[in-house]
């Protein structure tokens, strides 16, 4: 799709251009294209198009409203060492010429905020790992519930009170409970079972139609007309705890799109250092912070850090203590804001500044 349209940057980022690539590494690709006019008058804007995932571009106006508020990934583009430039044109040197002009004091907000986002998800790795440990087996409703007995008015986990009775799932039967969400009366049915296929003798299983509480693929507690056979015989009242399987409905989900789409080369790196910390989160909280620094001091952006890798390289495999890491850099981090507060940077860009570059662009006024 990208073919349509006028490429006026392509450029080579992520750790390639920070010089702290790997033969593991990807090579991912950032670039600016511009829509027509007729496109744009048309209601055809397109801001940005995703080749594939290490592939995107951005639509000219996109790309200024994004390095104007600050976006560390998109603001590198302005920056990128020569020799991962793949494309380039008199439009994107026309913007080159006034990129000073894009870094504000709003880049304490958008690198620091990024850097706090990585050392979040660098410290939420442990969790991830007890997911893989524990979290691979997908509950069902019955793990969720809970039965007050009738007879003796104790409570027991659903699954508990069947094995101890000597009770299948498939011979329970609910009915709801006007006004009390969640809430079931209990009934058992105490038909005998053959063993050999699990089925009720005779044709009472057939004629009254209810088969347990529910199971893995069942998001509902399952109820029935067994009230009218029973003689109100009910064993006791059952409360499913809704918001606790929701939420382990929701984890189960992410651990299992984590764990088909995690980088095992990754995985395998943080489990032979095993602090329990995602070692490449922490490699890019520092480099952002160490960007982050720079950029009042030397009002531009440094992307590479040929200089640093073997600090940096160190962190994402681990050769160091990444606890001590954290907290160096978190300290770094809350120098920040004096930092800028005190520096000669602009507030922000010029809104009129942004749509004067777009015009003369579109309208080739260069």
């Amino acid at each position: 799709m990208i073919e349509k349209y006028k490429v006026i940057f392509e450029g080579i980022v992520g750790s390639q251009a920070y010089g702290l690539s790997t033969s593991e590494s990807d090579i991912d690709i950032k670039g600016v294209f511009i829509q027509t006019k007729e496109d744009i008058l048309s209601n055809n804007y397109i801001p940005q198009i995703d080749v594939d995932a290490d592939t995107v571009y951005y639509e000219l106006r996109r790309f200024l409203e994004l390095v104007s508020v600050g976006n560390p990934n998109v603001l590198e583009l302005l920056y990128l060492p020569t020799r991962c430039i793949k494309k380039t044109s008199n439009e994107w040197s026309f913007i080159l010429k006034h990129r000073e002009e894009f870094l504000s004091k709003k880049c304490y907000n958008t690198f620091s905020g990024y850097a706090k986002t990585q050392l979040s998800k660098a410290q939420g790795l442990n969790k991830k790992f007890n997911w893989e440990k524990e979290r691979t087996i997908r509950k069902d409703i019955l793990d969720f519930s809970k039965i007050v007995d009738r007879e003796t008015g104790n409570t027991f986990l659903v699954k508990d009170w069947l094995k101890d009775n000597d009770y299948v799932q498939d011979q329970v039967g609910l009915t709801s409970i006007d006004g009390f969400r969640d809430c079931f009366k209990f009934y058992v049915d105490d038909i005998k079972w053959v063993s050999d296929n699990h089925r009720f003798e005779g044709e009472e299983f057939v004629n009254r139609k209810y088969s347990g509480i529910g199971d893995e693929k069942t998001n509902e507690p399952r109820t029935s007309i067994i009230e009218k056979y029973m003689n109100n015989s009910w064993k006791g009242i059952m409360y499913f705890n809704r918001e606790e399987y929701s939420k382990h409905c929701k984890e189960y989900k992410l651990y299992r799109k984590w764990l088909k789409n995690r980088n095992e080369n990754r995985v395998a790196t943080n489990k032979k250092h095993g602090q329990n910390y995602d070692g490449k989160n922490i490699l890019h909280t520092v480099r952002l912070i160490m960007t982050a620094r720079e950029i009042p001091l030397q009002n531009k952006i440094n992307v590479d850090r040929t200089k640093e890798r073997d600090f940096l390289l160190s962190i994402k495999k681990g050769e160091v203590d990444l606890k001590q890491v954290i907290d160096e850099w978190s300290n770094e981090a809350d120098k920040l804001k004096k930092l800028y507060a005190n520096s000669l940077l602009k507030q922000s860009v010029d809104v009129k500044f942004i749509r004067n570059i777009e015009l003369k662009i579109r309208n080739n006024e260069l």
